[in-house]
């Protein structure tokens, strides 16, 4: 019990030097501050993930609704689109989504036609993925669509707005890709 007392302290010390300033008053009162921090509309992680389920939710529906894919096989394609032809590994990498789902998105557009595979000319052990003419004539008709999702969901704010979450958003994931935010696995160990 003693450890995993000294270890809840140390998280409250790391959330402390990590929110800025004191978490708790009383060490012990971990439910109550946990508690808060998940019933607070304020909190950060709460409010992107909240957010981000919601748009992706909707652009998934149209996206499904009117061109029969799911958000993985968009952004599949939309990585084609904007560099002709990628591996499947790139795409993972450049989308942050699971070398799987990505495998199993190209397999379905491989197998409607939409794409095609080829072996790399710089890496003779990796194929890349590129466009058929009916996955281009696809791309291209989806494009207008997403541009239109896009300003529908940009319209709740000034354009000065849009600028400014733009910049925080892309200063916040630079902060995030550079530091790895997991628990210090080291600590636990001892």
């Amino acid at each position: 019990m003693l450890r995993v007392d000294r270890l809840i302290a140390r998280d409250i010390i790391s959330l402390e030097t990590k929110c800025k300033g004191p978490v708790l008053n009383d060490h012990r009162d971990t439910r109550s501050f946990f508690d808060h921090q998940f019933e607070n509309e304020d909190f950060l992680l709460s409010r992107l993930s909240n957010v981000s389920r919601r748009v992706s939710g909707a652009c998934a529906s149209v996206y499904f609704e009117e061109f029969g894919l799911s958000i993985t096989e968009w952004r599949l394609l939309a990585q084609i689109g904007r560099f002709g032809s990628i591996s499947a590994k790139d795409v993972s990498e450049r989308t942050h989504l699971d070398r799987v789902a990505i495998s199993r998105a190209a397999s379905k557009c491989l197998s409607e036609g939409l794409i095609q595979e080829k072996q790399s000319t710089r890496d003779r052990r990796s194929k890349v993925l590129s466009f058929t003419p009916k996955g281009r004539a696809l791309y291209k008709s989806i494009i207008p669509r997403a541009c239109e999702l896009s300003a529908m969901i940009e319209a709740g704010l000034t354009g000065a707005e849009v600028k400014t979450l733009k910049r925080l958003l892309g200063k916040l994931d630079e902060h995030v890709s550079k530091h790895d935010l997991r628990p210090d696995v080291a600590d636990d160990a001892a």
